[in-house]
């Protein structure tokens, strides 16, 4: 019993039994070990004894993930081909014991397979085709596990195909998407990916370049659901800012993360902006048109102190704001590496600090804007 990684509690601690307890001893009473000091071989019913306790001992079953149709068909296993599959994927994974233990318990049907016929064969094609090192092909499978089920030749092989076909892949985008986005190797390419695809290209107005490039930004748009998270947002955004369907789409393109936001997120930054810059509908909608990447700052470590930084320079704010609505992409400039260090050099070179001057400072390229303190440093010299 004690080699049979079996424990007694002890009986000066003693609490109400479950019935979970009572089923637990009956399979403990059939366990090969049990039979055998009666000097009788297993049976049968003694191995899914064993693979239980195994799987509840070692992989943290409860009795719901027994009675699975899974579990019970790798608990007639041999004895020791378990925890012999069990070790296999640890070992050649790095999978630490809380891995091993939310993998086996979430798909136990993976430990019914080889590993030197099935899943051996199959992590390496993975990590062949996707150019995949060890620590990736490690979070591939974490993050979807039931992969290590999936057949090679009948789904990963022409799912991958399709995909870098359809969206115009090399290689590494290729890797880079399904490190992203792996359940997509879960989805029917004819009921699902397909169908998504057409979707997008139809209600965004995108030409083949454009939907793959887009996919690409953010490839987690292949696991969106269309009716509870696309179509109710883009609706949303077209209806909010009054978008005609070319505007709505040329807006996602260039920021397709919108599309992983919640409606009530994106909302309260749009009344966040519309308040604090005295935006008419209107106004609000240019803005975003013209910068969409907004709905992607903090407003807390981003918009607010951008503002407050041009707000001070100028020492008005009236002034101030009228400058980042018309040039909404100075809230991109870093305020550490970009603006405050060339407000100084600026001062420094006695240039008048304006609204003309800000926006140099924060859309000027490094050589042209040397070029301009440089400019400056003539003038005070022949003055």
């Amino acid at each position: 019993l004690i080699q049979s990684g079996y424990a007694f509690q002890s009986i000066s601690q003693p609490r109400s039994r479950t019935p979970a307890d009572f089923r637990r001893d009956l399979r403990r009473q059939r366990h090969p070990y049990c039979k055998a000091l009666f000097g009788r071989p297993p049976t049968d019913e003694s191995i899914v004894a064993s693979n239980e306790d195994f799987l509840v001992l070692t992989l943290g079953f409860n009795e719901d993930k027994l009675e699975k149709s899974t579990t019970k068909r790798i608990v007639t296993l041999e004895n020791g081909v378990l925890e012999e599959r069990v070790d296999w994927l640890q070992e050649r994974l790095q999978l630490k014991k809380t891995d091993i233990r939310k993998i086996a318990q979430s798909h136990p049907g993976i430990l019914g397979q080889r590993p030197e016929t099935n899943l051996a064969p199959k992590l390496d094609f993975l990590q062949s085709r996707l150019l995949l090192d060890e620590k990736s092909l490690r979070k591939i499978i974490l993050n979807a596990p039931y992969i290590l089920s999936s057949s090679t030749g009948e789904n990963l092989i022409p799912k991958l195909n399709y995909l870098q076909k359809r969206l115009f892949l090399d290689d590494l985008s290729l890797r880079k998407i399904i490190l992203v986005a792996p359940n997509t190797l879960g989805f029917s390419i004819e009921n699902n990916i397909e169908p998504k695809l057409l979707w997008l290209q139809q209600r965004l107005i995108l030409s083949d370049e454009k939907l793959a490039k887009m996919i690409t930004r953010l490839p987690t748009i292949l696991q969106y659901s269309i009716e509870g998270n696309i179509e109710p947002k883009l609706n949303w955004l077209q209806q909010r800012l009054d978008l005609d369907d070319d505007t709505v789409g040329k807006i996602v393109q260039r920021l397709p993360s919108i599309l992983g936001s919640s409606i009530q997120k994106l909302e309260s930054k749009l009344e966040w902006l519309q308040q604090r810059l005295s935006l008419s509908d209107g106004e609000l909608s240019k803005l975003i048109q013209k910068s969409p990447a907004l709905f992607g700052y903090s407003i807390d470590t981003n918009i607010e102190p951008t503002m407050n930084f041009f707000i001070d320079a100028l020492g008005d704010e009236g002034e101030a704001i009228a400058l980042l609505v018309k040039s909404p992409d100075l809230f991109n400039r870093s305020l550490e590496n970009r603006l405050k260090p060339r407000l100084a050099e600026a001062e420094d070179a006695g240039m008048i600090i304006n609204a003309k001057c800000l926006k140099q400072i924060g859309k000027y390229a490094e050589k042209q804007w040397l070029t301009s303190l440089e400019s400056r440093a003539r003038q005070l010299s022949v003055v």
